[in-house]
């Protein structure tokens, strides 16, 4: 692929009809491709047969058609739950994760892609897969919008639909690339889907969580929290000794108040560390005083670490305990290595980085936890 030509993905309905006019075209076309594109899941502009044969060879000359190309795939849950692995034009990969929820008498059908934002991460949790890769680069705004785009490939030769849910809690931190995340965003949205079916996941960056209220977007803000006194989640998420859990929470009631919109927790289960009475007790009066929702998410395994999740029964009295704001999410992604904190975890890390990954975990494990005991 080109470095040169533009991306199809990042170019707005608006700019797309421009590009047309310049080459002699009428504007109506664009609304054609797009069509092709998202609707009927075409993979190259020559499988547009509504357009006219020279169109299309133009088009290819002047525009990418897909930042991102897929050279890896595996699916689990009867197709239900696909993980991609996807290579960028410099040869970078990531990962996206296809999940189809069916609905039933309450619930409409839904085609969630969980997207990455970055290659790597540079935050360094230490139950995260992801993060033993360090931070390598940003993804582009049109990579992410890719992503979505070859799921809606994928999705077209079902009956299933095209995307109706993007969540980013694939690979990276969002708000590490805040520029290029609030750009897909506006992007998908003028592509058809709505800000209000798209989540944005964060290990607690203060000042963009400020910045992205003031988008107003109507998105949803997933908190990854995995700990909900200091001294914990100094130690599990690194990034709480610049923003600690009081700054966080005045940040989330801000961003609620600005966008009308409810702000989730996310806590990843971790068997002996984060899963005791005191914690459950943390954790109800934090949600509580945030009016948030909590995903309880039992650890997933990942190479080199030590950690594990709770037995069942131990996530649902941690569940019991935290109260009717939490809920239970045993990942479907398990099987596919696609679940959180699993995300390029099948393939080589940077052996240093997997060594020190290693090592952290062995001393979290066998460490003297202490938290700050909750008062009534």
């Amino acid at each position: 692929m080109s470095t040169t030509r533009r991306e199809l993905g990042a170019l707005t309905l608006a700019q797309l009809q421009g590009v047309l006019v310049d080459l002699g075209q009428p504007a109506y076309r664009a609304s054609q491709i797009r069509e092709h594109a998202w609707q009927r899941g075409a993979r190259s502009f020559q499988q547009m047969g509504t357009l006219p044969s020279s169109l299309r060879h133009q088009l290819g000359a002047e525009l990418s058609f897909q930042s991102l190309e897929v050279t890896g795939e595996t699916s689990t849950d009867r197709g239900l739950t696909v993980k991609l692995l996807l290579r960028g034009a410099d040869g970078e990969e990531v990962e996206a994760v296809l999940i189809r929820h069916p609905g039933g008498a309450t619930a409409r059908p839904r085609n969630t892609v969980c997207v990455s934002s970055q290659v790597g991460c540079a935050i360094g949790c230490l139950f995260c897969a992801t993060g033993q890769l360090g931070l390598r680069r940003n993804l582009t705004a049109a990579e992410i919008v890719d992503q979505v785009r070859i799921a809606g490939q994928i999705w077209s030769v079902t009956d299933w639909g095209s995307p109706t849910n993007v969540v980013f809690m694939g690979m990276g931190e969002p708000l590490h690339n805040y520029e290029a995340v609030v750009e897909s965003i506006r992007l998908l949205q003028d592509w058809g889907l709505s800000p209000r079916h798209v989540v944005v996941s964060t290990s607690g960056l203060v000042p963009e969580i400020d910045r992205l209220a003031a988008e107003k977007l109507p998105i949803r803000l997933a908190i990854s929290l995995h700990a909900a006194d200091d001294p914990l989640r100094d130690q599990l998420v690194p990034l709480n000794r610049r923003y600690p859990l009081a700054q966080l929470k005045e940040a989330a009631l801000r961003f609620s108040a600005t966008t009308g919109r409810r702000v989730s927790l996310e806590y990843v289960l971790i068997a002996g560390v984060n899963d005791r009475p005191q914690d459950a007790l943390a954790l109800r009066r934090l949600a509580a005083s945030m009016r948030a929702h909590v995903n309880l998410i039992p650890m997933n395994p990942i190479p080199n670490s030590e950690l594990i999740a709770p037995p069942q029964r131990v996530c649902r009295e941690f569940a019991v305990a935290v109260g009717p704001r939490a809920s239970i999410r045993f990942s479907r992604g398990e099987r596919a290595t696609a679940a959180c904190g699993q995300l390029r975890a099948s393939m080589a890390a940077l052996p240093r980085r997997t060594a020190l990954a290693a090592d952290a975990h062995r001393q979290l494990v066998g460490a003297e936890l202490t938290t700050n005991s909750p008062t009534d």
